[in-house]
């Protein structure tokens, strides 16, 4: 249960592909994320998802995909909301139980690339990431160390193949 009271939270099954689906391209107004979420779980990548649901009707989605370097190092990606039903908590609430499960599936960090004033309050830190080498800008990349020796590691971080093909 989350945070919540109306909101309950359970892992992605198969059946949930087109819903996700329709929550990320609702969510970022374009169907780059929807497409990239379903290549990672069709090749292997995706390692944690959740879905956040309002009775019956889902309202929320998290991804956490494995890079393919470091080992047992995940990405946060993606996170969406349904447009009416932001800043309740939803999004908070599939973080939380996300690096929970996470944690779980043996991630000894999890990087995000995003609004560091958001994912700082979960344990993100922009410092932690400073020694990592990245595809992608990393003044919007973050870290959330769990292993000992995780955080200002110098590593540099492959994605899997679907990120190219996403860009």
């Amino acid at each position: 249960m989350a945070r919540n009271t109306n909101i309950t939270l359970r892992l992605f099954q198969p059946s949930d592909d087109i819903a996700v689906g329709n929550i990320l391209t609702q969510a970022y107004d374009t169907p780059s994320e929807a497409r990239l979420a379903h290549a990672l779980r069709e090749s292997g990548d995706m390692e944690v998802e959740l879905l956040a649901f309002d009775g019956d009707k889902t309202v929320g989605y998290i991804g956490f995909s494995r890079h393919n370097s470091p080992r047992n190092w995940f990405s946060l990606m993606p996170l969406a909301v349904l447009p009416y039903r932001r800043n309740i908590g939803i999004g908070a609430d599939l973080i939380r139980y996300g690096l929970d499960h996470a944690r779980r599936a043996g991630a000894d960090a999890v990087t995000v690339v995003g609004d560091g004033r958001y994912y700082q309050r979960f344990g993100f830190t922009y410092r932690a990431a400073q020694n990592l080498t990245t595809p992608y800008n990393l003044d919007e990349t973050l870290l959330y160390p769990i292993a000992p020796g995780t955080a200002f590691s110098q590593a540099r971080l492959v994605y899997p193949d679907a990120f190219a093909m996403a860009d």
